[in-house]
């Protein structure tokens, strides 16, 4: 039996390393989640749950859904849902003063270290929720982004914004994915969260990615995932297997029995060859060449 004062001391070890791994996932869930905007001249103005994000994970967005360019062109979301691969969204505002701007630098950074290209493995799509948009913030923004990711083409990261006294369509996609804001006068400026959604082919919201920066493991395997295994390579559709998305970290972790799964294939692949080979060596000794005669 293990003695009383021992058992105490392995109690209090385990309360504190599971109160160290909780802290450290809020933690992680808050740097992740992305920073809250200070908007409307101090702390206490907005709380969590109005720039919170709903998670509908499985449903569509609704069809339909037209804005327009920074050049004046009606563009309708089915549109870039019908070309066969993943969809990058991001929502919020293009005269966004600091936050928007840093979700699509860390997208870009983080799609650059991932070696993903806009067009050939995914489409992007950022759509503004300001009804009192100027076109002109539509096209720098879009210009400065496809910058940074190498001058990919235009359509394949539309820019879009609601159409002038058409509101509505913007608001729609915004309850779809979850997505809270509150539009603040003081500061003529809108408060929402870091978020970027990742959409299945045929407009299935697939995964959230929160915050500014995004690892390029998890966008991958966002993308890799919201395909259905179309986009990427073999050995990410294996890797997928060994990661899986984790609510808490909001982050593609290892998960174990993905290893242990693979590592019994393997073995049993090499078990296999092993004994074909000693087979196939007995079965030569058994069956000596005979000499051919002249």
């Amino acid at each position: 039996m293990i003695p009383r004062t021992a058992a105490k001391l392995l109690s209090t070890v385990g309360v504190v390393a599971l109160g160290t791994a909780v802290a450290g996932n809020a933690l992680a869930y808050m740097r992740n989640r992305g920073p809250i905007p200070n908007v409307g001249g101090g702390a206490g103005r907005f709380s969590d749950s109005d720039i919170d994000i709903v998670e509908n994970l499985g449903q569509r967005i609704p069809p339909g859904l037209e804005l327009q360019d920074g050049h004046g062109n009606a563009v309708a979301v089915d549109s870039v849902l019908g070309r066969g691969l993943p969809v990058l969204v991001t929502m919020g505002y293009y005269r966004c003063p600091l936050l928007c701007n840093l979700v699509h630098e860390g997208l870009a950074k983080g799609l650059k270290g991932a070696g993903l290209l806009p067009g050939r493995d995914f489409l992007g799509l950022a759509i503004s929720i300001d009804p009192k948009e100027n076109p002109k913030s539509a096209v720098t923004n879009q210009s400065r982004l496809l910058r940074a990711l190498g001058e990919p083409p235009a359509d394949s990261w539309p820019f879009l914004m609601p159409v002038p006294g058409r509101a509505g369509p913007e608001a729609r996609l915004a309850e779809a994915v979850g997505f809270r804001y509150k539009f603040d006068e003081k500061s003529n400026q809108f408060a929402h969260a870091a978020v970027a959604f990742v959409l299945t082919p045929d407009g299935k919201i697939s995964r959230y990615l929160y915050g500014v920066e995004f690892k390029p493991r998890d966008l991958r395997f966002a993308l890799v995932e919201a395909s259905g295994g179309r986009v990427g390579t073999t050995l990410d559709r294996i890797l997928l297997t060994c990661f899986k998305y984790d609510p808490m970290t909001q982050s593609y972790t290892p998960f174990v029995f993905g290893f242990v799964r693979i590592g019994a294939l393997l073995s049993f692949a090499a078990l296999a060859t092993l004994l074909a080979v000693l087979w196939r060596r007995e079965w030569q000794k058994s069956h000596p060449k005979r000499p051919r005669l002249a």
